[in-house]
């Protein structure tokens, strides 16, 4: 950390507020007692003082021997499991002697209590929006969620690209232990600026001495609050529907069902009609005789 420091130098984003000249670089541990708010040179601080917040997936350590100590935990004590940075399989732990990075997720010590265990910070670069209501209520939104949220009961916004946490870490034994703890006593007492949680915008040391362990806040870099405004909409024009009248059309006609007579019936229907003209002419014939 302190070869880190030594190179850490930065450009003043506001150099003719403390009589600077533009372009002056600035040591990051003048940036700490610096009283100016919203400077998007802040999150470098927390960046440099403290370690990152590193997710399991993302780290570089060996998960085959991650997923032994699980197994070796029920049996072995938590000394005795293997270091998952290491490539070949060793009990030798480094965080008792120096400050390692991954003690939040080797998984060898799983219970974080006693005097080896310490309240520190951990940051982690996510592009976030705090929007605090008219009510009262605030929420986190993402970056892409943004747009959904309804701007007539937003209060103000803060968007912030660097989030920090509290955790318990594994303080090293000896000469790094101190330098940790004088490191965090002087961000809490020289650093000036605010965060946002759940409660709004509060004072960073206020903050971290008063949260508990797993809360997080965001570093505001400025502040967004709703503006009225306008827009030019082009009138277009309206087409009124025409009312289209559809009649209903005709029922056809129905014809009845002509039944076809049964065979039977239809001869002697024939012989009946053939039989009628011949005993019409016998009777024409008995009259021509009587009248004879």
């Amino acid at each position: 950390m302190a070869n880190f420091l030594n190179n850490s130098w930065t450009v003043c984003e506001e150099p003719e507020f403390f009589g600077l000249m533009q372009g002056t670089k600035v040591h990051l541990s003048q940036c700490i007692s610096c009283t100016r708010e919203f400077c998007p040179v802040k999150p470098q601080l927390f960046t440099a003082f403290f370690p990152e917040w590193i997710e399991l997936r993302e780290s570089p350590l060996n998960m085959k021997i991650i997923e032994l100590n699980k197994g070796l935990a029920k049996r072995r004590k938590l000394a005795q499991l293997y270091c998952p940075k290491k490539k070949q399989a060793s009990t030798d732990c480094s965080a008792y002697s120096a400050f390692c990075r991954y003690n939040l997720i080797c998984g060898v010590f799983s219970e974080r209590n006693g005097k080896n265990f310490i309240k520190s910070l951990r940051w982690r670069k996510e592009m976030v929006y705090f929007v605090m209501y008219l009510d009262g209520t605030t929420e986190v939104v993402g970056k892409n969620d943004l747009g959904e949220v309804d701007i007539d009961k937003v209060d103000r916004v803060y968007p912030g690209n660097y989030e920090v946490r509290i955790v318990s870490e594994l303080v090293p034994l000896g000469e790094e232990k101190e330098k940790l703890e004088e490191t965090v006593a002087a961000f809490k007492e020289k650093y000036s600026g605010s965060v946002v949680s759940g409660e709004g915008l509060v004072d960073f040391e206020s903050w971290f001495e008063n949260a508990s362990n797993g809360d997080s806040a965001i570093i505001p870099e400025k502040v967004l609050v709703p503006q009225k405004t306008y827009k030019v909409v082009k009138i277009k024009d309206v087409v009124e529907p025409t009312e289209v009248k559809i009649e209903k059309a005709a029922e056809p006609e129905i014809i009845p069902e002509v039944k076809p007579a049964p065979a039977q019936d239809v001869q002697e229907s024939i012989f009946d009609s053939a039989e009628q003209p011949a005993e019409e002419s016998k009777k024409r014939g008995r009259k021509k005789k009587t009248a004879e």
